[in-house]
């Protein structure tokens, strides 16, 4: 089932696609968060091809359908800092962090629409935020639009936010120090 909700403020009209989970796909439990290969790029782009456009507009806050993105990350990438989230052999999931020109780590993660809501975010969050820990990482910053308030709730389970508003969207630092219960 497929809720659509429509909210229109003073400046600008967002809309909110709210899926229900499918009930033919298995739990959290049946997939595997591994790191990536350069032979992972078309699974990549096959899940990316699965992505409603809301979702990929959530997640790059923008309309692009993602391949040059992802393409170029495989390819050239650290992919040391991203993980991939399948289930048999098909990639459902990807969380990034990426270090940059100022030194602050962007946390990034796309879910493909069918598999949204049943924990593999944050289990690719928590995978990844260990990874950053070990590597030294204290605070690890994410963009949220204002539509996405449960993506707040979700990282406030990691750790202490700071959180200001900008332009619609909320900037969020996020204190990595302790550790993350999120793990399933």
């Amino acid at each position: 089932m497929t809720v659509v909700m429509i909210h229109t403020l003073h400046y600008m009209t967002s809309v909110m696609i709210d899926q229900a989970p499918s009930h033919e796909l298995p739990g959290v439990s049946a997939v595997r968060v591994l790191r990536p290969a350069a032979s992972d790029t078309e699974a990549v782009l096959e899940m990316l091809g699965r992505c409603s456009r809301a979702t990929l507009f959530h997640r790059f806050h923008g309309f692009t359908d993602g391949a040059d993105y992802f393409g170029t990350l495989l390819r050239d990438g650290p992919v040391d800092e991203t993980f991939l989230a399948w289930h048999e052999s098909r990639c459902v999931g990807v969380a990034t962090f990426g270090v940059g020109a100022t030194g602050r780590s962007d946390l990034g993660v796309l879910i493909e629409d069918a598999w949204q809501r049943r924990g593999i975010g944050a289990w690719l969050v928590a995978s990844l935020l260990a990874h950053a820990r070990a590597r030294g990482a204290t605070t690890v910053h994410a963009d949220v639009l204002g539509d996405d308030l449960f993506i707040l709730e979700a990282l406030r389970r990691i750790g202490p936010l700071t959180v200001s508003i900008e332009f619609g969207s909320y900037a969020v630092d996020i204190d990595i120090c302790r550790q993350s219960p999120l793990l399933p």
